[in-house]
């Protein structure tokens, strides 16, 4: 039985399944996917990175669920547990620091593009972008680049409603999250799908999005897949640890995240449909960057039958889903704080989001390069040596014996398979994406 020092679990392993989905859409690269899609042989890009993340993310994320269900604490309380059970060195508890570093800054990147979609969708609702031309989109876009304090403020907003959810608690907070914001968005995304097959052409959509384009596939492809599907369940960010001690004990771990994937997937389809569709329709060419985002979609929905509508509900989605993203990505750093220093869950969720309130104040007024700086180092350095060192962990340092017993309930052949792919493709795919990354 837990005691009062443990989180209480959750009574459903749905709320799990939920809110991992939900960061896993938090980090669904948006800006990046639907052109690197079409860019790449559309079909043939999308199975590659399917592929990545069954063989890559899911693993680890698997992995990362049963030291933090083992552990039933904070992901360092996890990590030192299973160190000691593995007879290992306790050193690898810094392991889980370094994940929720890397997960503080990914909550305060999702943080800043919720109060950036939130600004969208009110300026398209009010009528702001109405009939405007790409040049007057794109004036408005940099000028909200150069508003720093205005940026701060919609971001430092956003930060006290996210605080607020991670003070309630698992329970009520993320509970939150995952049995309200999820689904309104999901049939919010659904609405505006609808509107996009009634009022746009999918014909270029689709030779775009799903060609079997095999010239178009190059050996750089393969590493935008991989590097893509490493980061989109939120694996290596200490999410995993924070959620599965707070989950009921005893569930089937790796069939719940294989769900968390199908449902992400699922999710990236409908937004990459609803993006390309609406590009193509204004006859503006999918592109990688914020600037499509933010000019490009904005144009098009601005241009659109009823677009000023569905464009607004839109960005209202990106924006409920970044900020979910940025109370589940932070909760490893809460955990920590308030748990193995004693700050409570109120003190830890107020000194967290104070820390993501600080990244976000340093990128906006210090040095404008430092957030394309932090992706850098983040994507090709940081998250390939933090999927590395767990997959090392536990693919040769924890006895398989332990391992088996908190993945019970999988079927033997889904745990073999599981075991041997996170012991033996995991780490050497990960070292590659790391050394790629240094050259």
């Amino acid at each position: 039985m837990l005691d009062d020092n443990v989180p209480q679990p959750w009574r459903a392993r749905t709320t799990l399944v939920l809110t991992l989905t939900l960061v896993a859409v938090g980090l669904g690269n948006l800006q990046r996917l639907p052109y690197l899609i079409g860019e790449y042989g559309g079909g043939v890009f999308f199975l590659a990175y399917l592929a990545s993340v069954m063989l890559l993310s899911v693993p680890i994320l698997i992995a990362e669920i049963v030291l933090g269900s083992l552990g039933r604490g904070s992901p360092g309380l996890a990590m030192h547990w299973a160190a000691s059970a593995a007879n290992v060195d306790s050193r690898w508890r810094h392991l889980a620091l370094l994940q929720a570093f890397l997960g503080l800054i990914m909550a305060a990147m999702a943080a800043l593009m919720a109060a950036w979609c939130f600004r969208w969708a009110v300026l398209i609702f009010e009528g702001d972008l109405a009939a405007a031309s790409a040049i007057d989109v794109s004036k408005i876009y940099l000028e909200h680049i150069k508003d720093g304090p205005g940026q701060f403020l919609g971001s430092l907003a956003l930060v006290v409603i996210t605080g607020s959810l991670s003070a309630l608690g698992v329970r009520l907070g993320m509970g939150f999250l995952a049995w309200v914001v999820l689904p309104i968005v999901a049939i919010t995304l659904l609405g505006v799908l609808d509107f996009i097959f009634l009022y746009t052409d999918l014909r270029s959509v689709s030779e775009f999005l799903f060609a079997r384009d095999l010239s178009a596939w190059r050996l750089d492809a393969m590493w935008v897949a991989l590097s893509s599907a490493g980061i989109t369940l939120g694996a290596g960010l200490g999410v995993g640890m924070a959620l599965g001690a707070q989950s009921p004990p005893g569930l089937p771990w790796g069939r719940s995240i294989l769900a968390v994937a199908v449902l992400d997937t699922a999710f990236m389809i409908v937004t990459a449909v609803i993006v390309c569709a609406a590009l193509f329709e204004v006859n503006v060419a999918p592109a990688e960057g914020l600037a499509t985002v933010f000019i490009g979609l904005a144009y098009a929905f601005a241009n659109l039958p009823l677009g000023e509508t569905y464009g607004a509900l839109f960005y209202f989605s990106m924006a409920c889903i970044a900020a979910g993203a940025t109370v589940i990505l932070v909760e490893p750093t809460v955990l920590m704080i308030g748990r193995d220093w004693g700050a409570g869950r109120l003190g830890g969720s107020i000194l967290a989001h104070t820390l993501i309130a600080l990244v976000v104040a340093f990128c906006l007024f210090f040095d404008a390069a430092i957030l394309a700086n932090l992706a850098t180092l983040t994507v090709n350095w940081l998250i390939p040596a933090s999927l590395l060192a767990m997959s090392l962990f536990v693919g040769w340092l924890m006895p398989r014996p332990v391992l088996r017993g908190e993945l019970y309930r999988e079927p033997l052949w889904l745990f073999w398979l599981w075991w041997r792919v996170l012991r033996w493709l995991v780490p050497p795919v990960c070292a590659a994406w790391l050394i790629r990354g240094l050259l």
